[in-house]
């Protein structure tokens, strides 16, 4: 196949694409922007940072920022990868243009994960790891569910549960990494 071909057949799907972005971006703005539930999103996209600025310890900030972030930038790749399977969706994006739930994305589980490497430094990693993903997988997807922001379709928390366990543990070596000048022990 030529490349001309190809770019002529991308350019295709591209342009479909784009097509069906506009129709969501269109029903996004009748129908859920600034509905309750969009409130909701809005309400848990902001209220745990400002719980966690004003309760954690501003000794780790940048360690615990820098896990946070990290855990941020892993679940909204790992999140668009699960949207583009049709592995889940979510009803009521806050954002168009962001293809994973924002508020779950950039904000519980980030803010949520760094609460909990500050909880009880001297426990293993691992305990606190299962004790998250228990919290995460078994909890929080299921209210989600409950609440219809999300909506699994080939996907079960129990798959998740894993998931949060290795995400937990990767975030806490973030933050306390030596190499990454942690002020953590």
């Amino acid at each position: 196949m030529k490349t001309s071909e190809i770019n002529k057949d991308i350019l295709k799907v591209y342009s479909n694409y784009n097509h069906a972005h506009n129709s969501f971006v269109d029903i996004w703005k009748q129908l859920l922007l600034f509905t309750p539930r969009w409130w909701l999103g809005f309400i848990l996209s902001t209220l745990p940072w400002i719980l966690w600025w004003k309760f954690h310890n501003r000794k780790f900030t940048g360690d615990l920022l820098r896990a946070g972030f990290f855990m941020a930038i892993v679940c909204l790749v790992l999140d668009s990868i699960g949207l583009q399977f049709s592995l889940w969706i979510y009803p009521y994006n806050m954002f168009p243009f962001i293809t994973g739930y924002f508020p779950w994305d950039l904000t519980l589980l980030p803010v949520s994960v760094m609460f909990m490497i500050e909880f009880k430094p001297k426990w293993s990693p691992w305990l606190k790891g299962v004790i998250y993903a228990v919290l995460a997988a078994f909890i929080g997807e299921p209210i989600a569910m409950a609440l219809d922001l999300y909506i699994p379709v080939h996907w079960s928390n129990l798959y998740s549960f894993p998931i949060y366990i290795l995400l937990f543990l990767l975030s806490n070596k973030v933050a306390k990494s030596k190499k990454l000048n942690s002020s953590f022990e």
